[in-house]
């Protein structure tokens, strides 16, 4: 078997099995979504969803009624 087959043929592997696992990922994750509750999008209009917000120490976090006055 020449080098150059050799390498075509690892080449082409690798990108079938990232296909497949591109493929899985993507059906786990739309399983995941599926058995999520959606959100309540009223109740927490101005808090973030994905981080929590940290302030520096000896700093008072904003009140919520600050927080609508500066919008």
């Amino acid at each position: 078997m020449s080098i150059n087959a050799l390498l075509s043929t690892v080449i082409l592997v690798s990108f079938i099995v990232t296909l497949v696992l591109a493929a899985g990922s993507y059906l786990a994750y739309k399983m995941r979504d599926r058995g999520r509750v959606p959100a309540l999008h009223g109740e927490a209009a101005g808090e973030p969803i994905f981080f929590e917000r940290v302030y520096p120490a000896g700093q008072a976090a904003p009140q919520a009624r600050d927080v609508e006055a500066a919008s």
